[in-house]
């Protein structure tokens, strides 16, 4: 019973069987057989099928998976519970953007050194596009990004503002994040406000070597004004670059110590 309900959360959350296999690494006939399995035992079809191979879920279906979502918690409750009388520790992956890591990530394990005999706890940097993928594939239970986005498989909380600045020499080579991070939508709505494209242009895949460069003189790009260095000049923006950092949670999928700590790392981050 637990791989049909597997597969119907999936496929809710997902909106498409081709990727609901690619999560739980099963053929695409597998999932279809599953659905098709539950939807003779209900005695209802659980979706409803869109051009492009989309689906989106019956009132049967969203019955089916709430009762399936709490099927799972009750499930992984319990096998906190014997993990725990085991010693064992519970893994916590948090993913944080760049910009994230340098502003957040601080108070975030702060917060959570107090629960750390409880959990296997990593961090990790990356881009916010693969962060929303991370946290919807329930591979972290926990994401930081730059930008609003969001899916079906993921809760977003919004944190605290974050006022971008121009910074460095203006007469530099601009350093510029690539396509899929929070600051690239910004510098690139910088170059559409001033109608130019710069001459001179390099990717630097890391925020933390945009802002030594600019330490060391070199270059000039949008950052963080919490990151930059004190030397570093700086010019203001408009209230378009004002934007705000969020933390990202699976919406299913994490222990209920794993959702406790989720939420109080981000309380810290609120701040």
């Amino acid at each position: 019973m637990f791989p049909l309900l597997e597969t119907l959360v999936a496929v809710v959350e997902i909106g498409r069987f081709t990727l609901a296999a690619d999560e739980l690494k099963v053929s695409q006939s597998t999932v279809s057989s599953r659905i098709a399995q539950l939807e003779r035992m209900v005695g209802a079809p659980l979706f409803e099928r869109h051009a492009k191979s989309d689906v989106t879920p019956t009132e049967a279906g969203l019955l089916l998976y709430r009762a399936a979502t709490g099927i799972g918690d009750s499930w992984r409750e319990a096998c906190e519970q014997i993990a725990a009388s085991r010693e064992h520790r519970e893994p916590f992956l948090a993913l944080f953007s760049h910009t994230a890591s340098e502003v957040l990530l601080p108070s975030a394990l702060a917060a959570a050194t107090p629960e750390l005999a409880q959990f296997d706890l990593r961090t990790a940097t990356m881009n916010s596009d693969a962060i929303l993928e991370r946290t919807g594939m329930k591979t972290a239970q926990l994401g930081i990004v730059e930008k609003p986005i969001v899916n079906e498989s993921v809760s977003r909380v919004t944190l605290r503002a974050d006022r971008l600045v121009w910074a460095g020499a203006q007469d530099g080579v601009w350093l510029v994040r690539e396509h899929g991070s929070g600051v690239r939508y910004y510098t690139d709505l910088l170059f559409k406000t001033l109608g130019t494209v710069p001459a001179h242009s390099i990717e630097v895949a890391s925020n933390a070597a945009i802002v030594a460069s600019l330490a060391a003189g070199f270059g000039q790009s949008i950052v963080s004004q919490a990151a930059v260095p004190a030397h570093v000049p700086t010019r203001e923006l408009s209230g378009e670059f004002v934007r705000r950092f969020y933390a990202l949670i699976p919406r299913s999928g994490l222990s209920r110590v794993q959702r406790v700590l989720a939420h109080t790392m981000v309380d810290a981050m609120r701040g």
